[in-house]
């Protein structure tokens, strides 16, 4: 089964993070990647906003233990989600905010997660849910995936030039006040890396970066 025909995508690239990979797929536009991340939990593989896999993809994954669930933060990040829950057999999850915004899409999710909770035992211990508001989503959810001291965010917090974090573009940030609230909200935890849906992560200096980023605004 082809996901994406035409030439092939992208491989997966390892990471210093136990059994955390990804791939990207480059933006002209923006000249960054859009990022898919695989997690070979111990609850099963975990795919956060996963981009187009072709045939090739679909065999690495396998190899690095295929993917029991996708977790989608938003409407826009449905991306290669439903394809890849049908090649899978995967259950798909989504923030109960973003149903509406999700459309003909909605039925595509198999449940839904906030916050407060909603997330299915097995992930629910190993991944923690934070509300990020302000963006252009009513509630961006920051995945901190626990046992790796890593935080994920979908667009909120994203990265033009490697190795420096930034915000969304301002036209896009709906209470600029809201967004600082929710992100220092995350101060307090210890952060061994940033993962990004847009743009690439933070591995070394996590930390350092979240804090300079917070500073400078």
């Amino acid at each position: 089964m082809n996901l994406l025909p035409g030439p092939k995508l992208p491989s997966m690239k390892n990471t210093c993070l136990d059994g955390l990979s990804y791939w990207g797929v480059y933006q002209p536009d923006r000249r960054i990647d859009f990022n898919g991340f695989h997690w070979a939990s111990p609850a099963g593989g975990v795919l956060i906003d996963p981009m187009e896999l072709d045939q090739a993809g679909l065999q690495e994954l396998s190899e690095r233990g295929g993917a029991r669930w996708i977790l989608i933060t938003n409407a826009e990040h449905m991306r290669a989600g439903p394809a890849l829950k049908g090649a899978l057999g995967a259950t798909l999850l989504a923030p109960a905010e973003e149903r509406e915004r999700l459309g003909d899409l909605a039925e595509e999710v198999d449940g839904w997660f906030s916050a407060e909770g909603g997330l299915p035992e097995e992930l629910s211990s190993l991944i923690e849910v934070h509300a990020m508001r302000g963006g252009k989503s009513p509630m961006e959810p920051a995945l901190h995936l626990k046992p790796l001291e890593a935080i994920y965010f979908a667009d909120l917090v994203r990265s033009h030039e490697s190795g420096r974090l930034r915000l969304l573009p301002d036209p896009k940030i709906s209470d600029r006040a809201e967004v600082l609230l929710s992100l220092r909200g995350l101060e307090d935890l210890t952060l061994q890396a940033i993962l990004l849906g847009d743009g690439d992560g933070i591995y070394n200096g996590a930390a350092e970066a979240f804090s300079t980023l917070l500073m400078g605004d």
